[in-house]
């Protein structure tokens, strides 16, 4: 099981395609061109972080699964 959780702001996607290059088999575009998610992000810890980091409207936010703590974007303060 995976430490982390994916949550998505389709709102603030501008559809680069970075997260679906960088972890394709966790992201991918709809109809619209906003991110979704396609696969299994437990399975791809490493690549969803590395696309989180890579989005550059900070669309994808890694959460810890078992404090809640956002993991990244780091929150603002």
């Amino acid at each position: 099981m995976s430490k982390f959780r994916v949550e998505l702001n389709q709102s603030k996607c501008q559809a680069y395609g970075k997260c679906t290059a960088t972890a394709p088999a966790v992201f991918g575009l709809d109809d619209n061109g906003k991110v979704r998610l396609v696969g299994n992000a437990e399975t791809a810890d490493d690549a969803v972080v590395k696309a989180a980091r890579n989005c550059p409207y900070r669309v994808i936010t890694v959460v810890d699964a078992g404090s809640g703590e956002q993991i990244l974007p780091a929150p603002r303060r």
